[in-house]
């Protein structure tokens, strides 16, 4: 037997590495805490855990291979049972034939090796605290520097850094790091990584000149800080968030998200602390003496569609966000499937069934409840909104104080004012109500209201209309002893009464009202809501319910009467509060009197006396007045979360199977139970531990997301997945010292820096057979970075080059031009209006995004819909990609663009826009050769010239050559078609 299992580990020792304890092994070649366990978990998760896991419900013959176990007989490799069953081929195998796994020889050796070195489990790589290594590393770094802003590329070349640990793995296969990349090259590649758009060819050029030694970190300091960078950015940020500009579901109708869009751009180009960034968006709303700000931060959880389809139960789709929110989360955050967990104990991480429903009641408490209103939701105006609204406050604060200053001229006014009668009550023809109550005059003009009531009402008066210049209104709700309450309403436990909407017609015809006011307004039921023409909205007093009350209606043209009839509608649809007792009278006096006559506040009588002593001045008020009002309607409502007060706080059950009409077990809210710090009871608490130093996974998962989008691939591949089923790391103590170095500041722009300015970075991107052999995907980083570019770089690069792309930042999504009908397949009666000016070239960030129609630009190349949250776009290659950057119009606008400039300044300008580089002289001869075809083509074909012309969007004159036009516009099309165009250098 001893003979035997001597064998057994020589022939693991031939198939394996010659050591998986971990000793001896070079720095920065293996895991940080490495040995047997880092090597074997990933065979055992992936062949045996769904069956011997940590879902006890699933788990089989009462075995866990993902702990200690009985299986395993620490080195021993003959006498442990999983040897024996692995090596079996009848119906004992493991894992079994039916499961559709299989070992290999390797992976078989592998097992055998660990069991041999003694068998010791560990955990999981990524749910490890950091390593110590890497905190030494970062902490050598930061030893009597604590600036931010420091030079961060200190890292890789001194004390352990960046870039040594991927020489180090490279010496370990025989290769070297390619040589540095051309200035050309390097600039147009970082400034495609960093703000999504290429340099123009003026930077390329100062940058070729620039001899200096920190000439390069010096550029990307005026990346940085571009504007641009933040867009670029955000856009990543907004495929986590999913994000989009409707609601999803049926309908999928309008829904105000870029407000919210417009925050994150702002939050990357200030360098927000990602610590900061991550409190504020789950739980700004919850931090003392909130901001606007930070409550706007918290839109990035109401993204979750909401379904207006008719007849849906909204608890359901309620609840449905939530566990959106709580999947989100986990993998922006964390980088795990909490997902799984949501109807079973998950198969394959330490996460039970009890875990997600904890981790889900710390977001089952906000108000939010796929409301048809999309509410709560919060008016935070654009920074110039809000600048503009305050100067015009400070104004209007100085033309008040001058209105109300006394004088003997504003008392003789006042005595004037007190001897004029303004109102007469309108004499009564007739007096209806749809309830069938009866409305009986009083001896001073007022209707009481008696008999028969219904849950809504309608009173409608015919009056006669004495002769003259009517300028005004008035409706006063008043007490009476007949009335159960003593009135103005009529309800015996409430006196107050809703007035959804006052409307008149003088002869049948409408007379519109404006300028309404009164003494008083209940909160979210102001007098204006009368006569808005919405009848579900009204005036209401609360909660002065038992006083009378008066509302001042201007005619919006006075009305010139020889006599004849007003009809007044009073609609009152709230249930069972209509209006009891009510008098309407009319003025002939001037509008600016009437300000004062419904015993309104002295601001509105300070108005009048304005208008009447001071005319301009009371002409730039009201001017003012009108701007504010415009700007606040325009403020829009941003969807945000805002927590339930205690009294409405919601029970969380455990989900059985995942079905929220099968309630189990009551919860508690807390944080994920196999890391440290679960103790979190509220969303605060639990965005702080996402934070915390002692979470293994957030700057970890961070750090590799933006390694990904500057060097094509992860370190840890799946992004998506860093539990047990994902890839392992390709230099994990890299990634463990990054993660380390990122959480000092927790500054992204420090940590991009710190990338873009490592020699790994900059290297050549040329690939070498021997390269190619030993490094085919790159994943030793044996050479710069080429892929091919994002779907919104692919366009703005387009719009740039040419000199079309709008310079302008942020603001409402707009509608560049698709392909007509599309969104002619959804079921709404939404159309798609292609924006006018330069919105028509906006960055393709902007672009309105309808889940169930986005552009198919963006789609194409592999930009999502919003649905639900895109960790990362995995790179496709598709004839139609081709066809889109050929014919879309965006492209054939830019080539026809493009082409007018070289058409005027030359071939070589117009190549060395799009590349950064001048044409050789192979490819120059190659593109005025081809300008000579097309240009022959068109003169055979004028029809054609004119065509293309028009779909380029070229204005022609009389002294253009359409040919000739149309002939650059084709080079132009050739130029931002080139592979070397699309990809990054």
């Amino acid at each position: 037997m001893k003979r035997l299992a001597g064998t057994l580990l020589a022939l693991a020792t031939l198939i394996s590495p010659p050591s998986l304890a971990g000793g001896g092994r070079q720095r920065g070649t293996s895991a940080p805490g490495g040995g047997a366990f880092r090597q074997v978990q990933p065979i055992l998760a992936k062949n045996c855990y769904a069956c011997h896991g940590f879902d006890e419900n699933a788990r089989k013959a009462s075995l866990r291979l993902d702990t200690p176990n009985r299986a395993v007989v620490p080195g021993d490799i003959l006498a442990s049972p999983l040897t024996q069953r692995i090596r079996r081929t009848d119906s004992l195998q493991m894992p079994p034939k039916e499961s559709g796994h299989t070992l290999t020889a390797r992976e078989k050796a592998l097992l055998m090796r660990w069991i041999g070195e003694g068998g010791k489990y560990e955990q999981h790589w990524a749910f490890q605290p950091l390593s110590p290594s890497s905190r030494e590393l970062a902490n050598r770094r930061g030893r009597g520097d604590g600036a931010r802003n420091e030079h961060p590329g200190e890292m890789a070349a001194k004390q352990g850094g960046l870039d040594h640990f991927i020489q180090a793995k490279l010496a370990t296969v025989g290769l070297k790091p390619a040589p540095k990349a051309d200035k050309r090259t390097l600039i147009r590649r970082v400034s495609l990584d960093l703000t999504g758009l290429p340099p123009t060819p003026e930077r390329v050029e100062a940058f070729v000149k620039d001899a200096r030694p920190d000439a390069y970190a010096k550029l990307v300091d005026e990346l940085l800080a571009s504007p641009r960078y933040g867009e670029h950015w955000a856009r990543l940020w907004l495929d986590l968030a999913r994000y989009a500009d409707t609601k999803g579901y049926e309908k999928d109708l309008p829904r105000t998200m870029w407000r919210w869009r417009d925050w994150v751009i702002g939050a990357f180009n200030a360098d927000m602390p990602f610590d900061q960034f991550t409190v504020e968006q789950l739980a700004g709303d919850l931090l003392p003496n909130a901001t606007d700000s930070q409550i706007l931060a918290t839109a990035f959880h109401r993204n979750t569609p909401t379904n207006d389809e008719g007849g849906t139960d909204d608890e359901e789709f309620r609840q449905i966000a939530v566990k959106d929110r709580v999947d989100t989360t986990g993998q922006v955050w964390m980088g795990l499937t909490l997902g799984c967990a949501k109807c079973h104990t998950h198969k394959y991480d330490p996460i039970s069934q009890k875990d997600y429903y904890r981790f889900y009641a710390l977001f089952n408490q906000t108000e939010d409840a796929d409301r048809y209103d999309d509410g709560p939701t919060r008016a935070i105006g654009t920074v110039e909104q809000q600048t503009r609204t305050a100067a015009i406050g400070a104004r209007l604060k100085e033309l008040r104080a001058e209105a109300a200053k006394p004088s003997a001229a504003r008392t003789a006014w006042e005595v004037e004012l007190a001897k004029q009668s303004l109102w007469s009550p309108l004499a009564l023809q007739s007096a209806t109500a749809s309830s069938g109550a009866k409305l009986t005059p009083r001896s001073d003009g007022a209707l009481v209201a008696s008999g028969s009531r219904t849950e809504k009402d309608a009173y409608t008066l015919t009056l006669t209309v004495p002769v003259g210049r009517l300028t005004g209104l008035r409706l006063e709700v008043l007490k009476d002893s007949s009335l159960p309450s003593g009135g103005p309403g009529r309800d015996s436990n409430d006196q107050n009464a809703v007035v959804s909407e006052l409307t008149v017609r003088y002869n049948g015809q409408p007379v519109t009202l404006k300028n309404a006011r009164a003494d008083f307004e209940q909160g979210g039921w102001p007098v204006a809501n009368a006569i808005d023409g919405k009848e579900d909205t009204g005036w209401a007093w609360a909660p002065k319910n038992a006083e009378a009350h008066v509302a001042v209606f201007d005619f919006a043209q006075p009305l010139t009467t020889s006599g004849g009839m007003l009809e007044i509608r009073l609609t009152q649809n709230y249930p069972n509060l209509p209006v009891g007792c009510f008098r309407l009278s009319v003025s002939t006096a001037d509008t600016a009197l009437l300000m004062t006559s419904a015993a309104l506040s002295a601001t509105d009588r300070d108005e009048a006396f304005l208008k009447q002593t001071q005319p301009a001045l009371f002409a730039e008020l009201e001017r003012l007045q009108s701007e504010q009002a415009a700007i606040e309607k325009a403020i829009p409502k941003t969807p945000i979360f805002q927590e339930l007060p205690e009294s409405k706080r919601r029970t969380t059950k455990i989900h059985i199977r995942g079905n929220f009409l099968e309630p189990g077990e009551t919860v508690q809210p807390a944080t994920l139970a196999a890391f440290p710090g679960t103790a979190a009871k509220t969303r605060l608490e639990a965005a702080r531990w996402l934070v915390s130093r002692d979470n293994p996974l957030t700057a970890r998962v961070q750090v590799n997301r933006l390694w990904a989008r500057l060097f094509g691939v992860g370190l840890v591949e799946t992004e998506e997945d860093f539990g047990t089923q994902g890839a392992p790391p390709s230099h994990p103590e890299l990634l463990d010292a990054l993660a380390v170095d990122f959480m000092r500041d927790w500054s992204v722009k420090r940590l991009l820096k710190t990338l873009v300015l490592s020699a790994t970075y900059q290297q050549d991107a040329k690939v070498t057979k021997e390269k190619l052999a030993k490094d085919p995907r790159n994943r030793l980083l044996s050479r710069g970075p080429r892929f091919r570019l994002s779907a919104e770089v692919i366009r703005d690069q387009a719009l740039a080059v040419s000199g079309l792309l709008s310079a302008k930042l942020g603001g409402p999504s707009v509608f560049p031009p698709q392909p007509d009908g599309l969104w002619k397949v959804t079921y709404s009666g939404m159309k798609w209006e292609t924006s006018p000016g330069e919105d028509r070239w906006r960055r393709g960030m902007y672009t309105f995004l309808r889940r169930t129609s986005p552009h198919p630009m963006l789609t194409t190349f592999d930009g999502g819909s919003g649905e639900t949250c895109l960790i990362r776009r995995i790179r496709t290659n598709t004839p139609l990609q081709a066809l889109i950057t050929l014919n879309d119009p965006a492209f054939v606008e830019a080539a026809g663009a493009l082409g007018k400039l070289m058409q005027k300044q030359g071939l070589e300008v117009g190549f060395e826009r799009v590349l950064s580089r001048k044409p050789t002289e192979t490819e120059q001869k190659r593109l005025a050769q081809l300008f000579q075809e097309a240009l022959a083509d068109f003169r055979k074909r004028p029809k054609g010239a004119l065509a293309l012309l028009k779909d380029a969007n070229r204005a022609i004159t009389a002294s253009d050559d359409p040919g000739i036009l149309a002939a650059w516009t084709v080079v132009g099309n050739v130029l931002l078609n080139l592979d070397e165009t699309l990809t990054k250098p």
